[in-house]
């Protein structure tokens, strides 16, 4: 019996041992399989690919179950959401059943936990959504769904710790983002019925719709304890004990949410009871961020809201929301005023359905007291959607200089002048749209005089002497507008019509016109108006990367739905370094298009004239189209101020002297309202009475390879060019032009991507040919007046007609020419047949002189290439030294590793064992990284010798 017990101990005890081995060897054996399987199978069943940076499992901690972490795991959208992270996260645990692996048929996920995500959320306006992702059967392939999914989703715990989230919905012109959030959630999501309890935590959170900010910035804590039922016709979720807290405000949802497949049921309410009146306030960014913890408050609050019925396509829920506040006070410690008497009655009721125009909106009092300050207002909507009906006012008359003995100042911020309102409107708007005015009642004034603004955020302080807006039913007249910030000034009188269309009608247009004078404008001033700080705080990692504003993708849009007109006179005008005289013209926006015309002024020393106009029409593809009339203008200035000219006319850099262009462009326009190059369709010519050019580097390469002399630096007389840019090239109409004493004609063009072609066609006169060459046809013809005594030089013709081509880089083009072929052919022309006899002897001679220029510029040129290379080759060795260090390294840490775990093994032979594989596997790891990187810097190697090759090559034979 003992020895049966002793040999039952001996083999339980071998094999926990074999099962304690299998523990620690699985995960080491089977990792990168198990990683392989884990992105395969995603990126099988989504429309979306995932990648993992690093990954590992173990057993030991969580047994039974597998723990699975994946680290900078990032999931990247497809097709139009191609390149945006719906999800990028610092790290994955997910707790996995051990023998649902052993097994091998399905591998069942219980638990995962995700920490430091940032998950970026789309909608489209047609509704796509990046998080739709999931391949439909349609999508998959035959083997796809033919082969059953690894993976059994059993979660019964989720978290998410320190997470960024933003939600951007142009369907519904919807935006939230969540900063820093943390979140759990627990209950058995398998089941068909469950309880389900969730906790948040929030620190910021905003949300907007339709333009309107309803939170801003608002820390948010919830705990939700949810009801899950889950059937075949519907998905109900019921509220039951749950607390949400935004900001000081303590509220909570009652009721429950079911969605069927054709609609949506719910009856939800709103009990924020124990919401105080200060409370309240906290979620208005003025109060909270201004010593809100030493305010002190009073009043009442009763703050109401419910949703009950069917939702769908077509019809909404009925809802009663309501907001009262009454005998409210607000006082900041250590200010001396304090704000009284506030009442506040608002809400808004629709009974459900779909006839939108029984939905109401109701603010029939609101008021405050600052002292000897009022403001009071009131709203009510009706018929919204057929006819909307507008009752509203505002009144208030306020002393902006005493603002601060009411509300906390910014340090450096102050407020004077005079705000006095009284402003009432009521009527439909049929009345406004059929021109039926007295039957809609608009009037009052809106009346601002002696502002002044100051604060540390801005260079200079904000003045205006006046500001009157009347309100009429007809339109909104701007009165008067009268302000200064610093030297500049500004004067704005106008109307705005159809105003009432514009705000409650789909397709109402805004029209307005207005006149705008100035005597002095300095938009450098103006435009730097905030002044630059230094950073002193450190650069946010990527799981906190600020999501505060709605991506915006494509160029801004000018508006469908308005008309727009501004007429502009300047006396003078500072922009960009520039200083404009008498600056006049037009500005428009209409029908998606807006418009500059017949603007003008003076400036770079002449005049200057300017059309244009940017059209959306076409969202996708906006293009502009802009002309200008420039007379006697400063060259220097033109090139310095305007980027565009230097791309179009590169020779313009190098000219002195005063121009006058006409130009005009057409093009289609990138997301940063950029011109795209090989877009650009222009026409144009320039003009001078005289033009110094100097320093030209494609002259002086001209002299250098022709041995003509001083074209490289030349006066212009009566110069005049025309060009064209059509498929990203500018394209030059042949003009003549006198380099040096040599008539020429310049052809060719320069593409928007720097690269040239160019023909120059010179008719050289006898006395600019070299005179190296000149001597050695004279020996020619010296040896030819042995067989006739009558030929002279001189009687050679008195020019050559001769080419020069430049074809490359705009900085380092090839320069080639035919003037020693059409020297010889003219030598051979004038001696005739007399001269066969000797004509190798010239051709040698002449060639000889060509030969000898050619070695010298072909010296050069290795020259260069040489240094080109050796440079290159410093650099290259360099980067392979460096990856070699690099390299060397990596091994050296993985041997450290692994005579570290060898060390750890101890004298087991058990653990020395595993100890060996792990250290073979630390060491091959290391060799792989090492091999990486010196591949890597090889590579880099390669390139930098590839390139300076290839920059070796342009240079020319």
């Amino acid at each position: 019996m003992k020895k049966r017990l002793k040999k039952i101990l001996k083999w339980t005890g071998i094999s926990l041992l074999v099962l304690i081995l299998l523990l620690i060897l699985i995960p080491i054996i089977f990792k990168n399989q198990i990683k392989e399987m884990v992105v395969d199978e995603v990126n099988k069943n989504l429309n979306a690919e995932l990648s993992v940076g690093d990954f590992d499992l173990t057993f030991i901690s969580t047994f039974p179950d597998m723990t699975i972490e994946l680290y900078n795991t990032k999931l990247v959208g497809k097709d139009e959401f191609k390149g945006v992270d719906l999800v990028k996260m610092k790290k994955l645990t997910a707790h996995v059943g051990f023998w649902s692996v052993i097994a091998g048929d399905q591998v069942e996920v219980d638990e995962i936990h995700i920490e430091k995500p940032t998950i970026d959320i789309r909608i489209l306006e047609d509704g796509s959504a990046n998080y739709d992702i999931v391949k439909s059967d349609e999508e998959k392939t035959k083997d796809e769904l033919e082969e059953p999914s690894n993976f059994k989703l059993s979660l019964k715990e989720y978290s998410i710790t320190d997470g960024q989230i933003r939600y951007a919905d142009k369907l519904y012109d919807m935006f939230m983002v969540l900063h820093n959030v943390d979140h759990t959630g627990k209950g058995d999501l398998t089941a068909d019925k469950f309880n389900f309890e969730t906790v948040s935590d929030v620190e910021k959170c905003t949300y907007r719709m339709y333009g309107i900010n309803y939170l801003t910035e608002v820390k948010t804590d919830a705990k939700v304890n949810l009801l899950m039922e889950f059937t075949e016709k519907s998905s109900k979720f019921t509220f039951k004990q749950n607390t949400i807290k935004l900001n000081k405000v303590n509220c909570s949802l009652e009721g429950y949410y079911e969605m069927f497949e054709e609609y949506d049921d719910m009856d939800l309410k709103l009990d924020a009871s124990r919401t105080s009146f200060k409370d309240f306030l906290s979620l208005i960014p003025a109060f909270y961020r201004s010593g809100y913890e030493s305010m002190v408050s009073s009043g009442n609050l009763s703050l109401q809201a419910l949703m009950k019925g069917k939702m769908d396509d077509v019809n909404m829920p009925a809802w009663d929301v309501s907001m009262k506040v009454d005998k409210g006070s607000v006082k900041y410690t250590g200010l001396p005023g304090k704000i009284t008497n506030i009442k506040v009655d608002a809400g808004s009721k629709f009974p459900g359905g779909s006839d939108y125009n029984k939905m109401t909106v109701d603010v029939p009092e609101f008021h405050a007291e600052l002292g000897e300050n009022t403001i009071d207002a009131n709203l009510a909507l009706r018929n919204i959607e057929v006819d909307p009906e507008i009752t509203s006012g505002i009144h208030t008359n306020v002393n902006l200089a005493t603002l601060k003995n009411y509300i906390p100042m910014a340090e450096g911020e102050s407020f004077a002048g005079i705000l006095d309102a009284d402003v009432d409107m009521k009527g439909k708007a049929s009345a406004m749209s059929s021109g039926n005015y007295k039957a809609f009642d608009a009037k009052g004034t809106i009346d601002l005089s002696k502002l002044n603004y100051s604060s540390k955020d801005l260079t200079e302080d904000v003045i205006i002497d006046h500001l009157q807006l009347k309100f009429t039913p007809a339109q909104l007249e701007l009165a008067d507008f009268d302000a200064k910030m610093g030297g500049s000034d500004f004067r704005m009188k106008g109307t705005i019509s159809k105003y009432f269309d514009y705000i409650f009608e789909e397709e109402g247009q805004l029209v307005g016109k207005f006149d705008f004078n100035s005597n002095y404008l300095d938009l450098d001033a103006l435009m730097n108006v905030y002044p630059e700080e230094e950073s002193t705080k450190p650069v946010k990692s990527a799981a906190k990367q600020d999501f505060s504003q709605p991506e915006e993708t494509g160029p801004t849009l000018v508006p469908a739905n308005i008309d727009f007109a501004l007429n502009t006179n300047i006396a003078k005008a500072k922009y960009n370094g520039i200083t404009a005289k008498n600056v006049r013209g037009r500005t428009a926006i209409k029908d998606e298009v807006a418009t500059l015309r017949d603007f003008s002024m003076q400036a770079m020393g002449g005049s200057v004239g300017l059309e244009g106009s940017y059209d959306t029409r076409d969202p996708k593809n906006p293009k502009f189209d802009f002309e200008y009339r420039l007379t006697d203008i400063d060259i220097s200035e033109l090139t310095k101020n305007f980027l565009t000219v230097e791309k179009l006319a590169p020779i313009a850099q190098y000219a002195k002297g005063r121009i006058s262009s006409n130009f005009a462009m057409s093009s289609k326009l990138d997301d940063n309202l950029m011109p795209v190059l090989n877009s650009i369709s222009s026409t144009g010519d320039v003009s001078s009475r005289s033009l110094s050019i100097t320093d030209v580097p494609l002259l002086s390469k001209i002299e250098k390879a022709t041995q003509l002399k001083n074209i490289s630096n030349r006066t212009l007389d009566n110069f005049r060019a025309r060009f064209s840019v059509h498929d990203g090239k500018v394209m030059l109409t042949p003009f003549d032009v006198k380099l040096g004493k040599i008539p020429t004609k310049v052809s060719g063009y320069t593409t928007l991507e720097k690269e040239m072609n160019y023909k120059f066609e010179m008719d050289i006169p006898k006395e600019q040919i070299p005179e190296k060459l000149l001597k050695e046809v004279e020996k020619g013809l010296t040896m030819a007046n042995g067989l006739h005594p009558d030929i002279k030089i001189g009687e050679l013709p008195p020019s050559i007609q001769a080419n020069v081509f430049a074809i490359g880089d705009v900085k380092n083009p090839k320069i080639t020419t035919d003037l020693p072929d059409k020297l010889r052919e003219a030598v051979k022309n004038k001696v005739g047949n007399i001269i066969d006899d000797v004509k190798e002897t010239i051709k040698d001679s002449v060639q000889t002189i060509i030969d000898d220029k050619t070695d010298e510029i072909k010296a050069e040129l290795a020259a260069q290439k040489k240094k080109i290379l050796e440079d290159a080759q410093k650099r290259a060795d360099q980067v392979k030294a460096e990856g070699k260090r690099a390299a060397d390294a990596a091994r050296a840490e993985a041997e450290k590793l692994a005579q570290q775990v060898m060390n750890e093994a101890g004298s087991n032979p058990v653990k020395k064992k595993i100890a060996e594989a792990s250290a073979k596997k630390i060491r091959e790891e290391g060799e792989k990284k090492a091999q990486g990187i010196e591949n890597t810097a090889n590579q880099k190697a390669d390139d930098i010798m590839r390139k300076a090759r290839e920059e070796a090559d342009r240079l020319g034979d």
